[in-house]
């Protein structure tokens, strides 16, 4: 880091070098491949999709952070789900 640069500058850099796209458009379907998933299966039933269990350990490896860390995406990720169920059964269309 040079020596004259703003600390407002220097933690603009780190942000924007943490910043990732995600599509998480995965989730809209997730409701429908849990569905697929258990079609004819014997014993407890599947609760989270294979594409969701695959995006969660991409973001533990690919990114190497903690099981707390990945614990809290699903928590954030888990509103989001309940938002659209929440959605889905007073028939408001979804806003995403």
């Amino acid at each position: 880091m040079l020596l004259n640069k703003s600390w407002h500058e220097y933690n603009e850099s780190l942000i924007e070098r943490g910043r990732i796209l995600m599509d998480i458009g995965f989730l809209r379907s997730s409701k429908r491949e849990i569905k697929n998933m258990n079609k004819g299966k014997v014993g407890a039933p599947f609760e989270y999709s294979r594409t969701y269990i695959q995006f969660l350990a991409f973001l533990k490896i690919g990114f190497k952070i903690s099981y707390r860390t990945v614990q809290g995406v699903v928590r954030g990720l888990s509103d989001y789900i309940r938002i659209e169920e929440i959605l889905s059964q007073v028939s408001c269309p979804s806003p995403y």
